[in-house]
């Protein structure tokens, strides 16, 4: 690559091949104008493929000014993106380790999930910490919920509820799951703050803005901005910027 910049190369095309077109055109964006293209508008005609023969194609389809490039953001929003991408990622973790943790709940016979609105509620999660350290008493677990919640289902539903057959192994890999919730926790919570303080250092207006809008928050704002960046010029119209977002079928 360093090589094209030494013989004075200054445009460059590629195929979006999964990921691997990345590293490349990160080497190479500040040293030339770079083209990326979907590879369906590039086919060759039928017949024996090559990477070198792929390689000229591509070459004389940009000569011919053929290629229409598709927008790539730039780095910055591109590291944003990560992050955000990352969030989702993790919070999926979170929501199948979470019904995980409840479902080694459930074989024990302990069924408070049936009765809170969210198990990762207060009681819920005050009965969890209680277990692992080895109280599995029901009568020391009932007094650790909520009175709303006796008082809406009544004392001795919610003590049978957290009435339990609870093992040794079932203990060990309550703490397996609650430990590894908590290292997702603290690692969604990581890259949010990342993500804000780039948006506050690169974006701040839009950033600030976007928040005046009823229902966008500060995580939905962040999001906006990483998926979208801030300048809207490379959407010639709404439908693109929806395409975009991969909100067309």
């Amino acid at each position: 690559m360093l090589d094209m910049v030494f013989h004075g190369v200054t445009e460059a095309a590629m195929e979006s091949t999964a990921t691997y077109w990345i590293p490349v055109w990160n080497a190479l964006c500040d040293s030339m104008s770079l083209k990326l293209e979907n590879p369906y508008f590039i086919k060759q005609l039928p017949g024996h493929k090559s990477d070198v023969k792929d390689a000229q194609w591509i070459a004389e389809c940009l000569l011919k000014n053929l290629i229409r490039g598709s927008f790539v953001q730039d780095k910055t929003v591109q590291d944003m993106r990560k992050y955000n991408r990352r969030i989702f990622d993790l919070n999926e973790d979170m929501t199948y380790n979470t019904n995980k943790l409840d479902a080694a709940l459930q074989r024990c016979g302990f069924r408070l999930s049936n009765y809170v609105s969210r198990v990762k509620g207060k009681s819920y999660q005050k009965c969890i910490k209680a277990i692992i350290d080895g109280v599995t008493d029901p009568e020391k677990l009932v007094k650790l919920i909520h009175g709303r919640t006796l008082r809406k289902f009544g004392h001795n539903i919610i003590m049978d509820a957290v009435t339990g057959d609870f093992q040794q192994a079932d203990i060990c890999l309550l703490r397996q799951y609650a430990e590894l919730i908590g290292v997702i926790e603290r690692q969604i919570e990581e890259c949010k703050n990342a993500l804000t303080a780039m948006c506050q250092e690169h974006f701040p207006k839009q950033f600030e803005r976007l928040q005046s809008i009823p229902g966008v928050n500060e995580r939905a704002a962040s999001a906006i901005i990483a998926e979208t960046g801030a300048d809207m010029k490379p959407f010639e119209k709404a439908a693109n910027l929806v395409g975009w977002c991969g909100f067309t079928f």
